[in-house]
């Protein structure tokens, strides 16, 4: 092999600045390697290395918890030892304490199999969350024993809303949205003593709902949220409810004025999509002549719920003819209500117990004299049926003082939260 580089320094002498001579190149005589043999080309065994040893697989297992099982019976179905099996379930027992697992709780396993037992998994951990605050943790130690440990969460308020439109009706498009059925309630109860929901709702009318949900620490929702303000525009002006509870007093809902929504009576009694038919003289869709029509039809989808227009007591609940099944409410020595044609009564609605506004008192239905589902609703004073939705009576409480100070802060805050908060579920 020729040399091509230049030469160490250790072989060139030095005679002059200006001379400096090479020294002769001499290149090795080197004997050629023997061709091949048969032997080259044999294959050698080769030792296995740690790292090619059998591996130990680790997967999570979710199960749950069946009526009549226990924890070691579930721990035995999927092969753990029994050893392992008992230990892991007392721990257990000692975190629970007196407590015991709900049917269909979820308990989560992280196995280990190993390669001289794969049908015996280690367990590595076992995590049950029976409640959202609570989660309880069993480990495997290095030496083999197990010990447990509860985590308790914070649980704390969230602020997010909901904002979609109106198609259908107002708890239909409401539930769909994402938003609590006890919020979208109190939303439509809060709107129904100022808007009339035949005449002036529209399919595509935007609302929001402002929600305080309850949350852990890491995000589990406790409580889907109770209703903070709600806001519907219609066509010619914007409802807007705020819930507040002044000093001594119930929770309720205020208009941004300070005035509360409450009504001595709801203008309409349930959340329909429209009049069918009107109050006065009309001919009957079923018997065929012309008679009074002494109250208004509401139509709506069967088992929408229908409300008590104000406070009351029950005087009849039960079949009446024509009317089906029917309800009437004496308010006041003048005024009575009646709701017709339903499908079933409200929970605890009888002859002779009290309601409340607002409370449900049945769901529509179209028993009796009906050609479709729809509610019969009739306005009477001093035993006369009027026109329901002339009735209109307004006597509010309003907040003063101090009271209405703190409002209407609260008013600013959630008016601006209704448009920035974290929305949650569907929107428009």
């Amino acid at each position: 092999m020729l040399l091509r580089d230049r030469p160490p320094a250790a072989l060139v002498e030095r005679v002059s600045p200006e001379l400096v001579v090479a020294p002769e190149l001499v290149i090795a005589e080197v004997e050629p390697p023997p061709p091949p043999g048969s032997a080259d080309f044999q294959i050698q065994p080769v030792a296995p290395s740690e790292s090619e040893a059998p591996s130990e697989a680790r997967y999570e297992l979710a199960l749950q918890l069946q009526r009549g099982d226990t924890v070691e019976e579930m721990l035995d179905d999927v092969g753990v030892p029994d050893a392992d099996r008992k230990e892991i379930a007392d721990a257990l027992k000692k975190l629970l304490k007196k407590n015991r697992l709900a049917v269909g709780e979820t308990i989560t396993l992280s196995l280990q199999t190993l390669p001289d037992a794969p049908d015996a998994p280690r367990v590595l951990s076992l995590l049950v969350r029976p409640r959202p605050e609570r989660e309880y943790t069993i480990t495997r130690n290095e030496d083999g024993s197990y010990a447990g440990e509860e985590k308790i969460y914070e649980v704390g308020p969230r602020i997010v809303r909901v904002a979609t439109r109106r198609i259908g009706s107002l708890q239909e498009s409401g539930l769909k949205a994402g938003a609590p059925a006890e919020a979208v309630a109190e939303f439509i109860k809060a709107l129904s003593y100022d808007v009339d929901f035949q005449r002036e709702l529209k399919s595509g009318q935007p609302f929001s709902l402002l929600l305080e949900q309850r949350v852990t620490s890491d995000g589990r929702v406790i409580h889907p949220g109770r209703l903070l303000a709600g806001e519907l525009t219609l066509a010619k002006r914007t409802v807007t409810v705020i819930a507040f509870q002044p000093w001594g007093g119930v929770r309720q809902f205020y208009t941004p004025d300070g005035n509360s929504v409450v009504r001595a009576f709801l203008r309409t009694p349930m959340d329909a999509s429209r009049i069918s038919s009107g109050f006065g003289v009309r001919r009957h869709p079923i018997l065929g002549y012309s008679a009074m029509h002494t109250g208004v039809d509401f139509a709506a989808p069967p088992g929408t719920p229908i409300l008590a227009a104000g406070s009351g007591r029950v005087v009849t609940a039960g079949n009446n003819g024509g009317y089906g099944l029917y309800v009437a409410l004496a308010h006041t020595a003048e005024i009575e209500t009646a709701y017709a044609h339903m499908s079933r009564l409200g929970p605890g609605i009888k002859p002779g117990v009290p309601v409340r506004q607002g409370q449900v008192i049945g769901f529509v239905g179209s028993t009796g004299l009906s050609t479709g589902p729809h509610l019969h609703y009739e306005f009477h004073r001093h035993g006369r049926a009027v026109n329901p939705l002339t009735q209109r009576a307004s006597l509010r409480a309003r907040l003063m003082g101090k009271d209405l100070a703190k409002f209407q802060g609260l008013v600013r805050q959630y008016r601006t939260k209704l448009k920035t908060a974290p929305a949650i579920g569907s929107s428009d």
